[in-house]
């Protein structure tokens, strides 16, 4: 072998990286799942799930891991699309001109998530402000400004750590608290017998329809952390986009065997990360659910409004005494908060990319960060404006959780069938084989389209 076949080949070796496949080192990358999972928490679970338990108790528990596990392996095929052709699918929605309309829905679904983020934002300033009585209105201009400062460094590692911590902390505290709230074999027996919800007030629902259809787009992977992750793991180097990274222009049929075993092995790591997003998940909205029907359900609480989590503290107090309500009504409010700081960069991220494709750079000598602040700029105000100006976050939050839904099903649906194609051909090996799972995504995908539909 000549001296520039055997340089060629080690070139072609470092392309990609092998995959973190020892827990010492898949430990290393679960960030953005941590990412994911603190935004879901704050947004989904920690809003959504307690008004379950406070007007059904212990009824229809069974929905939550059903949900969760369903729905990861739609935003396991979007996050494996990036990860095995080192590019995401936004990149793809503009190559393919019959694919265009999916392009401009994901920027669109941006806004309409932001909508959801105002809500946030109020139930997260009301949360504060139960803390630290100022007025609500001035807490939601704090806190926005504070998720632009953290976002505006343009900084993942920032980003990952910051979610990290924020929910370990949570979590820690609400594991400790539900445990002492632990069901009885017979109210475990009602939550897990099948039963299908009512009206939630609470959630601003009329109908079972409409709470199922809020439960099933917010719980586990929403709009916003959906199609932020694979953001996330564009620039923790997953994969093919390490290879991009480097300034590798790939296409599937030059892909070496060695790294197509290694590729392989990334989208095992992309698995497991979304197993253990949804683990944590599971676990953590059956123990605020349980908690929430052992004090609010039974104490004939009814949360309303944006004193919705000032309402939950009693899951403390009735324990603890004042003291530990104010420590749950803090962490609270940092939960809810990670909810706001990683759609905002997935969002900016996003649309930095789409002016990209739209031919910004070409045309204008203008640098990539200073887009990006300036897209921060437009999803911090807009959510801001809209949570200063409507009353009530929970209808922002419910409306735009319904209207995301049909987006977020075809964004689970139609990556897997163009990664199938795309790979069919030209590398086969790394088309999606696990049909089950597959089947499964899509399946989570056409009941969101058609429960937000009817939730209309």
């Amino acid at each position: 072998m000549t001296t520039n076949k055997v340089s060629e080949t080690k070139r072609k070796q470092s392309r990609i990286s092998e995959p973190p496949l020892t827990i010492k080192s898949f430990l290393k990358y679960l960030g953005p799942a941590f990412i994911f999972t603190a935004a879901q928490i704050g947004g989904g679970e920690f809003i959504t799930v307690p008004l379950l338990g406070a007007y059904f108790g212990m009824s229809g528990l069974f929905l939550v891991p059903i949900i969760a596990y369903i729905k990861i392996f739609g935003q396991y095929y979007l996050v494996q699309y990036g990860v095995t052709r080192g590019k995401t699918f936004l990149q793809t929605s503009w190559d393919h001109k019959w694919l265009r309309w999916m392009f401009f829905a994901l920027m669109g679904g941006c806004f309409l998530h932001a909508i959801m983020m105002a809500g946030l934002l109020g139930e997260t300033s009301g949360t504060f402000n139960f803390v630290f009585p100022i007025d609500i209105k001035i807490w939601i201009i704090i806190i926005a400004i504070a998720g632009f400062i953290i976002v505006s460094t343009r900084s993942y590692n920032l980003l990952e750590k910051t979610s990290t911590v924020l929910l370990w902390v949570f979590l820690s505290l609400i594991i400790i608290v539900a445990i002492l709230f632990w069901p009885t074999i017979d109210q475990w027996i009602v939550g897990f017998t099948p039963t299908f919800p009512g009206a939630n007030p609470g959630l601003e629902t009329t109908s079972g329809i409409q709470t199922l259809a809020v439960l099933f787009v917010v719980l586990g992977a929403g709009f916003g952390p959906t199609v932020s992750y694979i953001f996330y793991a564009k620039d923790k180097n997953m994969g093919m986009f390490e290879a991009s990274s480097k300034g590798f222009d790939i296409k599937p049929e030059d892909l070496t065997e060695e790294e197509i075993k290694r590729l392989k092995g990334w989208k095992k790591v992309v698995l497991y990360q979304n197993l253990v997003s949804a683990t944590i998940l599971s676990i953590f909205s059956i123990l605020i659910w349980t908690a929430a029907a052992g004090t609010l359900f039974k104490e004939g609480i009814k949360p309303r409004g944006d004193d919705l989590v000032a309402q939950m503290i009693l899951i403390f107090t009735s324990t603890y005494g004042e003291w530990s309500g104010y420590l749950f009504m803090i962490c609270g409010s940092l939960a809810l908060f990670s909810s706001v700081i990683g759609p905002l960069y997935g969002f900016s991220r996003l649309w930095e990319e789409s002016f990209e494709r739209l031919g910004l750079y070409r045309k204008y000598k203008i640098d990539k960060k200073i887009v990006f602040r300036l897209c921060l700029v437009m999803f911090t105000l807009f959510p801001l404006v809209l949570a200063l100006v409507f009353d009530n976050p929970m209808q922002l939050f419910s409306f735009s959780g319904i209207v995301t839904g049909p987006i977020l099903g075809l964004v689970y649906i139609v990556p897997i069938i163009v990664l199938y194609y795309e790979m069919k051909k030209t590398a086969p090996e790394l088309k999606p084989r696990r049909y089950w799972a597959m089947a499964l995504a899509i399946l989570s995908g056409i009941l969101m389209i058609v429960l937000a539909l009817m939730g209309f």
